[in-house]
């Protein structure tokens, strides 16, 4: 190994341990702090969900059937309630959940102490499980910074890299009992598989994004939008050729994914496909419900929620735009836009799309979680114009020589 890249591996061995190092100190800062989200001490109470599939194995409970069960898949419930169970302590009926949904939405803070008691011993429970949620949102950040790095570079990859980190909704919603950290994990995961899969071609990378595509699902319904991503990167790599082989990949994929989103989440076998359908209308019922009481940060157009996406990304929470009053990150977004449309770069063109795109124009309304696990894929693109403006240089020395 020569001594550049052995100066290369040092500084990157650096950069992680300076990142894992900075994000366990922030855990450490916010993980004992008091609940001030009403949300955190809901996805504690359906942890029961835990006990009633793990401990019990009751697939056919009625509880399968309560709006609870619909409100959100249930992965994210496993893991909260079985990190209650290796605590010492379980949830053992929807009774706390239900007391919460009878408070008035608008009173939730005001009830919020409570709640808390019906948590089972808070002051362990409470910091064990948002350290469990910030280990998937670390594992996040390190998988996109694997998958910029090997599909890219190491340059795009510290730019991104920092931007996330740098970005304070990454660290006020990493630390919290949420399902967001959850779905960036498995978003991020499937990204770099279908980065692998365009490097070696191998379709197992293919297989295998097809299985992460129903952890997401099953985490929230925002999860289908991988299963639209997957797919379309196959095809469009092979340039839509449908070869015996590829027909049976693609039914092996789709049928692991709806066996694996099936037997993990009940109820479908209560319910069938209708549950699919009522999962959506239970969804819209509950954003619409925060619309009314919470009029001020609805978004009713797609014209208002990309502007009021842009601003909140690019001003309101950007550190770079607070030091400098200047938009730099739109900036850098914006050339990294020009040059993977330019490069044709199929996997962050289809990233831009659905990862992007989609989820900003069906923003329900303003709250900054909500572009959790939206601005990671921004950050991801605006980390490759640092190619955009290394082309830029080297034409303009090349220019410049000539002249000369």
């Amino acid at each position: 190994m020569s001594k550049r890249k052995y100066a290369k591996f040092g500084i990157e061995l650096i950069f992680i341990l300076i990142v894992l190092m900075g994000g366990l100190k922030e855990l450490d800062k916010r993980k004992y702090l008091p609940v001030y989200d009403p949300d955190e001490i809901a996805w504690v109470f359906t942890g029961y969900y835990f006990n009633l599939y793990f401990l019990r194995f009751d697939l056919f409970h009625p509880d399968w059937d309560d709006y609870e069960a619909f409100d959100h898949p249930p992965l994210a419930k496993y893991i909260v309630g079985g990190n209650l169970f290796l605590e010492g302590y379980t949830i053992d009926s929807l009774e706390p959940k239900r007391l919460l949904n009878s408070i008035p939405i608008s009173q939730f803070q005001t009830y919020l102490h409570l709640l808390t008691p019906n948590v089972p011993n808070p002051k362990t429970v409470i910091p064990s499980t948002r350290s469990v949620i910030f280990l998937f949102a670390l594992s996040s950040l390190f998988l996109i910074y694997i998958f910029m790095r090997t599909s890219y570079g190491i340059l795009p990859a510290f730019i991104s890299t920092l931007l996330i980190i740098g970005n304070p909704i990454f660290s006020l919603t990493s630390t919290r009992i949420l399902a967001d950290p959850i779905l960036l994990f498995f978003y991020a995961l499937s990204i770099l598989l279908c980065g692998l899969y365009l490097k070696s071609q191998r379709s197992v990378y293919i297989f295998l994004g097809f299985i992460v595509s129903s952890f997401a699902f099953l985490t929230k319904l925002n999860g289908i939008l991988l299963v639209l991503v997957v797919p379309a990167v196959f095809l469009i790599k092979n340039r839509f050729s449908i070869r015996r082989k590829d027909w049976k990949l693609l039914i092996m994929g789709i049928g692991v994914f709806l066996l694996i989103t099936i037997f993990l989440n009940p109820v479908f076998l209560n319910t069938g496909l209708k549950a699919m359908w009522k999962m959506v209308e239970v969804r819209l019922a509950a954003f619409h419900v925060y619309q009314e009481t919470f009029k001020g940060a609805a978004l009713l157009s797609v014209t208002e929620r990309f502007a009021t996406a842009t601003k909140m990304i690019f001003c309101d929470y950007s550190m770079l735009y607070r030091l400098t009053k200047v938009p730099v990150e739109l900036i850098l977004f914006g050339a990294g836009i020009y040059y993977i449309f330019r490069k044709r770069d199929l996997l962050l063109i289809l990233v831009f799309v659905f990862l992007i795109v989609v989820p900003i124009s069906i923003l329900p309304f303003n709250v900054p979680r909500y572009y959790y696990w939206i601005f990671p894929f921004i950050y991801m693109i605006a980390g490759l114009s640092s190619y955009l403006f290394k082309d830029i240089w080297d034409k303009i020395d090349l220019h410049f020589l000539r002249a000369r």
